[in-house]
């Protein structure tokens, strides 16, 4: 239980905050009267912040880039390149309408780096160049032809091992 402050006497409830002599005390009804009332701010907690809604998860669509593969064209440095200066821009302006860093441009112009997929989409519309062609896979490479009849484990190395001791 808490005692006034100033005189000591058992105080009923709160008890009032009020500055005497420079100083804020929590005294009793009676003592209060000797200070003038101190106003506090109220007090603001870090848990009172009423939750946010969670926004439903919405399925995302398949894009084009899903749908089929697309590669970059081999000569994508000339064309983009070739493109810009004949529209008379310079790299920063078109780092500006593409919305990249003037480095990225002059790498991937330089051939050092070859633009992502969703990079060369807005190259091609910026440009007005053909710089994505779908991916041809080699008639010689299928995946389900070329790869191994059984998986090698763990095992059938064990086993391999073991047969050589014999």
């Amino acid at each position: 239980m808490l005692s006034c402050e100033l005189c000591g006497k058992p105080l009923r409830g709160k008890g009032k905050r009020v500055l005497i002599a420079g100083a804020v005390l929590t005294v009793c009804s009676e003592c209060a009267k000797f200070g003038s009332p101190v106003r506090e701010p109220p007090r603001i907690s870090r848990f009172t912040a009423k939750p946010r809604r969670l926004k439903p998860i919405k399925p995302v669509a398949a894009s084009r880039g899903m749908m089929e593969d697309l590669e970059v064209v081999e000569d994508y440095a000339e064309k983009i390149r070739a493109a810009r200066e004949a529209l008379g821009w310079t790299k920063e302006i078109l780092a500006e309408r593409v919305k990249e860093k003037v480095s990225v441009i002059r790498r991937i112009e330089s051939g050092a780096m070859v633009p992502p997929i969703p990079l060369a989409r807005k190259l091609e519309s910026v440009l007005k160049v053909k710089l994505l062609v779908p991916a041809v896979q080699s008639e010689f490479y299928h995946p389900t032809t070329s790869a191994r009849k059984f998986d090698l484990t763990l095992g059938d190395i064990a086993e391999i091992k073991f047969k050589k001791k014999r």
